[in-house]
């Protein structure tokens, strides 16, 4: 079986779960004896590793730097994409790219792969949507006469390739939903991005939804049978935890963690009011906001003016080790998602030793029975939650205790044995 993947980052060049995810579903296929050819945009020229040749239009290179799987080929396509970027980001960031002269040709069509003559040279597109339509044009030159068996898209920027490639291939296409339109922005949705992924969601052969949640919501908000739907949970990857120094396990204080993505998605504003209703009762709790985004600076401005900066810490986007010695400092974790497909996170927060809090609407919770949960917005609760959390270290522990066995089911492994088993439905 050999399988075409559209993906849009891959690590260690991420902005969130997504490369994450693939990276830990390639790597369990590959082991699996599936053969992949993953295509990303290039965004930073470092996705290389010395044991396999990695693509571009131009030239090949190699290097050291990542421990990509046996069976695994990469193909760097130029595109200037990031992931979770909206289009007013694009915007704002894209367009003078490399001192390149933005091009106005309009508004172009994502479903078809051809662009129009005056953007097919090296100029980068004038909004997010032309730029999908800019790679899904590259990646149709470069990829249309695959030998996979199978194409298998991740999220909305990749669906219009999946489509062109499998229309023009016949290969059955699979669109794997990691994140709605709908759960980024809520009602809020931006028409464009929900069309694509429409567009995409009906056209494929398959759908692969990370969650139960997630499932019920394509089928409701796009109109497609559930029966064409498959729920496929992320996994994680068993990792040696981090210890703590001395003076770490000396510190008498309490460090509560928020990772991720500062976004309306990920629940920032309910993290901050719920920290100001806990400090007066546990003075000696630090709370940490780790992440970007575009709520960073009014969370900060709403900390100063609830008066509890001296007990926050917003260290920015964090990378490879210094997550995890993020993590292995948190004494919890709390993601309060407004809505969240899966949420590796408070997997990978277990894996350091740290007992976690999550929203109800957090499709990890579908996997994860040992965590505390609450409504995302019942700020009142968070804060009673994580009081008795800090009070009681018995508490904690029995959560962590029962939760890292919990964990140790919630493996890739077990998610690319159900991806096998679709592909295999989907070719026969």
């Amino acid at each position: 079986m050999k399988v075409l993947m559209l993906g849009w980052e891959y690590p260690p060049h991420i902005s969130g779960g997504l490369g994450t995810a693939c990276e830990g579903l390639s790597k369990a296929l590959a082991r699996q004896g599936v053969g992949i050819d993953f295509v990303i945009p290039r965004l930073h020229g470092g996705e290389n590793a010395s044991h396999m040749a990695i693509h571009d239009t131009t030239s090949v290179t190699t290097s050291s730097h990542l421990d990509i799987p046996a069976g695994v080929t990469f193909h760097a396509i130029p595109a200037h994409l990031q992931p979770y970027w909206r289009p007013e980001t694009y915007q704002a960031k894209a367009v003078t790219h490399e001192n390149k002269a933005p091009i106005n040709n309009g508004r172009i069509s994502l479903l078809n792969p051809s662009l129009p003559a005056s953007s097919q040279g090296e100029h980068y597109g004038n909004n997010i949507f032309e730029e999908v339509a800019r790679f899904t044009h590259k990646v149709v030159q470069k990829m249309k006469l695959t030998d996979a068996d199978v194409i298998h898209a991740h999220d909305w920027m990749t669906f219009p390739a999946g489509v062109a490639l499998s229309e023009i291939t016949g290969k059955p296409l699979i669109v794997h939903v990691h994140s709605l339109e709908s759960d980024r922005s809520g009602e809020s949705v931006n028409t464009q991005i929900h069309e694509i992924e429409r567009f995409g969601i009906t056209k494929a052969h398959q759908i692969i939804a990370v969650s139960h949640y997630t499932a019920e919501e394509i089928a409701k908000r796009h109109g497609v049978a559930r029966s064409k739907i498959s729920v496929i949970h992320n996994g994680v990857y068993p990792k040696q935890a981090v210890e703590k120094s001395a003076e770490d396990s000396k510190e008498q204080n309490k460090n509560v963690l928020f990772l991720g993505r500062v976004t309306f998605q990920k629940g920032p504003d309910y993290f901050v009011e719920a920290a100001a209703k806990v400090i007066p009762h546990a003075p000696n709790t630090t709370f940490i906001m780790a992440g970007s985004g575009d709520m960073l600076n009014g969370m900060i401005e709403r900390v100063v003016e609830l008066g509890i900066e001296d007990n926050f810490r917003f260290p920015g986007f964090l990378r490879g080790k210094e997550v995890d010695q993020m993590y292995s400092l948190a004494d919890l974790y709390v993601m309060p998602s407004v809505s969240e497909p899966f949420g590796i996170a408070p997997l990978e927060a277990i894996n350091q030793n740290t007992p976690v809090l999550l929203s109800k609407q957090a499709g990890v919770g579908e996997v994860l029975n040992h965590a505390l949960k609450f409504d995302f917005w019942d700020v009142d609760r968070l804060a009673e939650l994580i009081i008795a959390a800090l009070r009681h270290e018995e508490l904690r522990n029995d959560l962590l205790t029962m939760s890292k066995e919990e964990v140790k089911r919630i493996r890739w492994d077990s998610a690319a044995s159900k991806t096998a088993t679709v592909y295999q439905q989907i070719v026969s």
